[in-house]
């Protein structure tokens, strides 16, 4: 599979305050990061937490909870999103830890056990989508004591899941490859061009394979590549019209909506937010 990752790197709302892992080189095309926390030795004061904004990502990720005390963990599936929200993040806290696996968005079938037509805005029991993943890889995750022994057993498991699985599909990987060549700048029809099919079959095989439409695929798409463009480049610009010709928005209302639709935030409180 040709690494679209090398040109697609989707950035959270404080990607500087993320512990984030890449994985080996043969899951790069698939995998965007591993991420966690393990249990700290003492727990920490109940009154250290915070609000935490999440934003579409593009990604999708198999979150791992795990309350010592407890024993069993909880395993939740986290689709694609296309609205931010809140969460209220704690500190670490002791005997309890998570790890999470984040899926580039073009990647999750080549592992999950069913369509994913219903994943938008999904947070749902991991079996809805992974039945083997409680019992091949959430019991030996118990036993691990390290984020390494983690990720190692994690990779282990994804490549023995692609290994066995062929369900892909090349009319639609031509279509991604074009979204994210173009940065979500691209209009349906041209993906009907590059992808060989008509509108419908087209809706049909992104619903089964990702969970949204094409056209709400690149504007995602679109939205992280100006979020990244405004957290590494923003200096770049003379001025937010720049960015509303380079994305090609109809004009700067439409792309501070568009913007805020997605992140929450205008430009300005985005980039504050994420201490830039």
């Amino acid at each position: 599979m040709f690494n679209l990752s090398e040109r697609y790197h989707p950035l959270t709302a404080k990607p500087t305050h993320t512990n984030e892992f890449m994985p080996c080189k043969a899951l790069q095309p698939y995998i965007r990061c591993f991420w966690g926390q393990e249990s700290a030795a003492e727990p920490t004061p109940a009154l250290c937490t915070h609000k935490e904004m999440i934003i579409p990502d593009t990604c999708m990720d198999i979150i791992w909870e795990l309350d010592e005390a407890v024993g069993t963990p909880d395993i939740f599936f986290c689709g694609i999103n296309d609205v931010p929200f809140e969460i209220m993040q704690e500190k670490r806290e002791k005997g309890k830890s998570h790890f999470a696996i984040r899926f580039h968005f073009w990647a999750v079938h080549y592992f999950a056990d069913h369509h994913l037509r219903d994943v938008l805005n999904a947070n749902v029991d991991v079996e809805y989508y992974f039945r083997s993943f409680r019992q091949e890889l959430s019991n030996i995750l118990v036993e691990t004591n390290s984020m390494s022994e983690r990720i190692a057993a994690a990779e282990a498991y994804l490549l023995r899941r692609l290994e066995g699985n062929s369900r892909t599909d090349d009319n639609l990987m031509n279509a991604v490859y074009m979204i994210i060549k173009s940065k979500g700048v691209v209009a349906v029809q041209d993906l009907e061009f590059y992808s060989g099919l008509g509108r419908r079959q087209l809706e049909r095989v992104f619903q089964e394979y990702i969970g949204v439409s094409p056209k709400k695929m690149a504007d995602l798409v679109r939205f992280q590549n100006v979020w990244q463009d405004l957290y590494y480049n923003s200096n770049k610009y003379a001025s937010v019209q720049d960015l509303v010709y380079a994305y090609q928005y109809s004009h700067q209302s439409h792309f501070i909506n568009r913007f805020k639709k997605y992140s929450g935030r205008t430009p300005l409180e985005a980039l504050a937010h994420a201490g830039r």
